[in-house]
């Protein structure tokens, strides 16, 4: 992205990075996080067309939006391991995962990744939504940023990593990546 701003910039023309977070169900009802990264003037400018899709945030010059987009997926990856372990724990435990995921909703542990894909863990239904392949893809590109960086991220590698067999040693590729779900249960063989 900053590649290509510096470059459109070379030609007079102007530039905004703007990914975006929410999925299909955001696209359709118009309200996707959107990360713009640019010329405040010019995103403001714009502000009538990013206002159709949801809700514009500037989070920087061009490029901090990819950085944005990818702090996004460093939560919802991680997160997504967390709910997957303490569902997991919950039933290990003698405790009902379904109820336990409707008791906590509302709580600190309130999330839309609870809400989500806790349930499609309760279900065991990891039919694609946004896939592992690309989860995979996206906590790589959250590493080289943090080693580009100088940063020591464990969890975030950790999480890679967990994604990284789910998808290679567990043929998850194409699972939701909630279905991270099934690499935990497989280190606690029976439990799914």
């Amino acid at each position: 992205a900053r590649d290509h701003g510096q470059r459109l910039a070379e030609c007079g023309v102007g530039y905004i990075d703007a990914p975006v977070s929410g999925g299909t169900v955001g696209a359709e009802d118009g309200t996707l996080a959107i990360m713009a990264g640019g010329d405040a003037a010019l995103i403001e400018r714009w502000q009538p067309v990013f206002g159709v899709f949801g809700r514009v945030t500037r989070v920087g010059d061009v490029g901090a939006g990819q950085v944005a987009k990818l702090a996004n997926q460093a939560i919802v990856g991680a997160t997504i391991g967390a709910v997957a372990e303490a569902l997991i724990l919950a039933e290990a435990g003698g405790a009902d995962p379904k109820a336990v995921r409707e008791a906590i909703r509302g709580g600190f542990a309130e999330s839309r990744v609870l809400e989500i894909h806790g349930q499609r863990m309760v279900d065991r239904d990891f039919t694609a939504h946004a896939t592992v392949a690309v989860q995979a893809k996206d906590m790589g590109m959250i590493g080289n940023l943090a080693r580009s960086l100088g940063l020591d991220l464990p969890v975030l590698a950790d999480v890679e990593q967990r994604y990284i067999r789910l998808r290679d040693e567990l043929d998850g590729a194409g699972l939701d990546h909630a279905g991270l779900y099934v690499e935990v249960a497989e280190r606690n063989k029976g439990m799914f």
